[in-house]
């Protein structure tokens, strides 16, 4: 790991010991305080988007599941339209600004505040979509644009050759935050008769928690980075010659963007791939319980053992991007994603992989292991393979979101690194309906949830062509003569 003590300087690419703007990384102590900013704000997703707030929202307080789901996609929807839109402008302010904590701060306080608004989102209220709708949309746009300061801190705190594992520890300690806050809520409020705090079950207190324990866990990790995570200079700008000039310079780089058709490939491509990637985690889930009668319980395992696995990937991941390339490390982790993923699809009730057979006879348990399977419901060789399949699939993602960030470290300007993180963000989410839409309509069209979840397989194959285009080089800001 690098410190302030750095013993050479120089401007190398890759390789070289210097951050951007000419800044010494940061310690050791202030690439913790980074990294575990992840860990913070990684329990808002697991808690409330996947695995319990969401169910509860489309069960519980909508009480049909059909329409709580479709409810759902349209918050999200909004939210992501409002990232989509707000999040370069703000990433160009910042630019122009210079530092980055004030921004990451205030939105910070903001998504708290949204996340710990949903305790009153309960059954029986007068408008439980607006008040779910107005809680959710503060904490996920909120919560994006302090992700989109936080990213474009990373080329000046670390040195070009160190990014890769920076990235990655940052995302492993992000999953690990997942799997620890989950487990808290699981083990003092989910599975206990009679909930820790006294809460009462009977009018879900245990499941409407999860909005304030998120608020509170990202309260309280990141300290750390506040305290010891250097920050950039400021330009000398006041904040509305800030905001005005952050305002041109997004405009401006949409129409500059001919000069970096280098960036504006890579991030074409990583648009599609991610998008492909994002709906599988979205429909395995529905299709083991279509194939396999999964309980959503089950299901929540399954995700809990696919994010644990991330945590030693994304580690790995780091250390490859480091030593051959972030191009390579993601070429190599979306193909390997597109192959698991093509064997899952394969995993029916008789078939592993298409050829390997495989049955829903119970298994008598003869190690600690298949005992510990049983009692989570994975009775039988057909469960356990695709639930191998699932994990050694999501082994891949860590991987490739590291790297795909730090990617974009190494190839955007670094005197417009927050403008590009913005758009970054933005193509993450301008077309995250599409890998969606079409597993819908091909599940349709064909009847066949295999063939519909395979669709995605398109995405990233496409994804995958476009990254062979991307040359890893760091690009110059374009100026006008």
């Amino acid at each position: 790991m690098t410190n302030i003590y750095e013993e050479e300087l120089t401007h190398e690419q890759p390789g070289g010991h210097m951050a951007v703007h000419a800044a010494i990384p940061a310690s050791k102590l202030g690439i913790f305080g980074w990294s575990i900013f992840d860990w913070a704000l990684n329990p808002y997703f697991i808690l409330v988007n996947i695995f319990v707030f969401a169910p509860y929202f489309s069960t519980e307080v909508i009480g049909d599941k059909v329409q709580g789901q479709a409810s759902w996609g349209y918050i999200q929807a909004i939210a992501g339209a409002s990232i989509a839109l707000l999040s370069p402008f703000f990433g160009s302010l910042a630019d122009a600004a210079g530092p980055r904590k004030p921004g990451i701060l205030v939105f910070s306080l903001l998504a708290c505040t949204g996340m710990a608004s949903l305790w009153y989102v309960m059954p029986g209220m007068e408008y439980p979509i607006l008040q779910t709708a107005i809680g959710v949309v503060i904490a996920a746009t909120c919560l994006e644009f302090a992700i989109v300061y936080h990213n474009a801190m990373l080329p000046a705190i670390v040195s070009p050759k160190r990014m890769g594992f920076v990235s990655g520890l940052g995302i492993a300690t992000g999953y690990l935050g997942a799997i620890f806050a989950f487990l808290v809520w699981l083990l003092l409020f989910g599975l206990p008769e009679v909930p820790a705090l006294g809460l009462d079950k009977a009018v879900q207190e245990h499941n409407r928690l999860v909005g304030p324990l998120a608020a509170l866990w990202f309260v309280l990790f990141a300290l750390p980075f506040f305290l010891f995570t250097p920050d950039q200079p400021r330009t000398g700008l006041s904040r509305m010659d800030a905001a005005k000039k952050g305002i041109a310079m997004v405009i401006g780089t949409l129409g500059k963007l001919p000069y970096y058709k280098n960036i504006a490939t890579y991030l074409v491509a990583r648009m599609v791939y991610y998008d492909g990637q994002s709906a599988v985690f979205i429909f395995t889930g529905v299709y083991a319980a279509g194939i396999f009668d999964w309980p959503t319980t089950q299901i929540g395992i399954y995700g809990l053992l696919i994010i644990m696995a991330q945590v030693p990937s994304s580690l790995l991941g780091g250390w490859l991007d480091d030593k051959f390339g972030s191009k390579a490390t993601i070429i190599g982790a979306v193909s390997l994603f597109a192959l698991g993923l093509l064997m899952l699809v394969g995993t029916t009730e008789t078939a592993a992989a298409f050829f390997i057979p495989v049955s829903m006879e119970p298994l008598e348990p003869l190690s600690f292991i298949g005992s510990a399977l049983n009692a989570a419901g994975f009775e039988t060789s057909a469960e356990r393979a695709f639930l191998a399949l699932g994990v050694l699939t999501g082994l891949f993602a860590g991987p490739s979101i590291s790297s795909s960030r730090t990617m974009l470290a190494r190839i955007a300007p670094p005197s417009m690194m927050a403008e590009f993180f913005g758009l970054y963000a933005l193509c993450g989410k301008a077309t995250s309906f599409m890998a969606p839409l079409t597993v819908a309509i091909v599940t349709s069209a064909m009847n066949s949830q295999r063939i519909g979840l395979a669709s995605v397989l398109v995405f990233m194959v496409v994804g995958l062509g476009l990254m062979i285009f991307v040359r890893e080089e760091q690009s110059t800001a374009h100026t006008e003569h």
